[in-house]
């Protein structure tokens, strides 16, 4: 058999096209000793805004020695699923804590938000189940959905009034889903809480909230956006390895869609549990959200600042909490910009097609509690620059 177009020549074909797009990407390689907002680049400091650390938890040495304690008590694996290997009861109880904490009757810890995500597609939506969902949604979720076989209704980010438009033309015996993020990863968007609960009372939807980058740092005690509507929203997926400082997410559900995903979802079933390491952690973690509150308080100000500054000097920004966004609109200019802020010391996410729609580029900062005034005029100033002369 002679094939002329090998997967080689084909792969290599796509990136270059890719490369000519402005779509190159390149993972940033750091020192493992480096935490946070003070990172080192190319042989010097700079100041990044690449770690969803929010609350500066990962890089905070006792919330690291307490994770320490606990590996150092309990298994690092659980060696295999949580069905076939068995439920341990320390997951059982910070399951049963992370749930109590945020106000729902079950949580599920899994391996991360993208497992999660999966997960609830794959245990909830049926065949032919109409799906509103926005245009910005997480690729975890629009992935899974694509093979769902679900009827999927996209609707403008953010734009209740859209999707109240397109409720109003859905008929059939099977109930609507809606999924959304309360706080999207991208362009810092917050979905209008009151008024997605309100189109829920009318058209009784199910309602599905990406909690991701909120969980921690948003709402009473961290608890997100949605705090205190635990019997209007029907699940949340919340993440561990952002504002949370540790590893891993956890679905936030009902008694019976929890034992749905435990026995249809495929990315639960089939994939080994957390260990009980894991789960000691997450014990420490619930006791440790309540008291955060002045690290929420600080990440708050510090975006506020930032948001200013970057205004101040004539800067477009879009988002209203801890991401910060600017919109650029090109591929090439956004990698052009980043790669500026680069050479200044300034690592800054350039987000394109794919991970948003395409021509629709921005510059992405994720703002932490490491992040200082001094940090921030800085990067105000910086990126003003780089923008004028891009």
């Amino acid at each position: 058999m002679s094939c002329t177009r090998t997967v080689r020549s084909m792969l290599m074909a796509r990136l270059k096209t890719w490369q000519e797009l402005g779509l190159e990407r390149h993972v940033p390689v750091f020192a493992d000793e480096d935490r946070g907002a003070d990172e080192p680049a190319c042989g010097r400091r700079g100041i990044s805004f690449l770690s969803n650390d929010y609350l500066g938890l990962a890089s905070d040495r006792r919330w690291q020695q307490q994770v320490a304690e606990c590996f150092a008590v309990a298994a690092p694996s659980a060696s295999a699923s949580r069905l076939a290997g068995g439920h341990r009861e320390s997951m059982c109880k910070a399951e049963q804590e992370l749930a109590d904490y945020f106000g729902h009757e079950r949580a599920l810890l899994v391996s991360s938000g993208y497992q999660g995500n999966a997960a609830i597609v794959a245990g909830l939506v049926q065949p032919g189940q109409p799906v509103f969902v926005d245009k910005r949604i997480h690729a975890s979720t629009a992935h899974a959905l694509a093979g769902s076989g679900a009827r999927i209704l996209p609707c403008r980010h953010a734009d209740m009034d859209h999707l109240r438009r397109r409720l109003e033309t859905c008929a059939g015996p099977m109930q609507p889903m809606v999924f959304t993020e309360s706080l999207f990863s991208m362009d810092g968007t917050l979905t209008d809480v009151q008024a997605i609960l309100a189109l829920k009372r009318r058209y009784g939807f199910f309602l599905v909230a990406d909690e991701a980058h909120a969980l921690g740092c948003l709402g009473p005690g961290g608890r997100g956006l949605f705090a205190g509507h635990a019997g209007e929203v029907d699940v949340i997926l919340g993440t561990l390895g952002k504002g949370l400082g540790l590893f891993g997410a956890f679905v936030l559900l009902t008694q019976e869609c929890a034992r749905a995903l435990e026995h249809f979802a495929s990315p639960i079933v089939h994939s080994t549990a957390l260990p009980p390491a894991h789960a000691l952690a997450c014990s420490r973690l619930v006791k440790l959200l309540p008291t955060l509150e002045e690290e929420r308080q600080r990440l708050a100000a510090s975006a506020r600042f930032l948001r200013k500054a970057l205004q101040e000097r004539g800067c477009t920004t879009l988002g209203q909490a801890h991401i910060v966004a600017l919109p650029l609109g090109q591929e090439e200019r956004a990698r052009k910009v980043s790669l500026s802020l680069q050479r200044q010391g300034i690592h800054v996410l350039a987000a394109r097609f794919p991970t948003v729609p395409v021509h629709q580029a921005l510059l992405r900062l994720s703002v932490t509690t490491r992040h200082t005034e001094d940090m921030l005029q800085e990067t105000a100033r910086c990126v003003a620059l780089s923008l004028q002369e891009a």
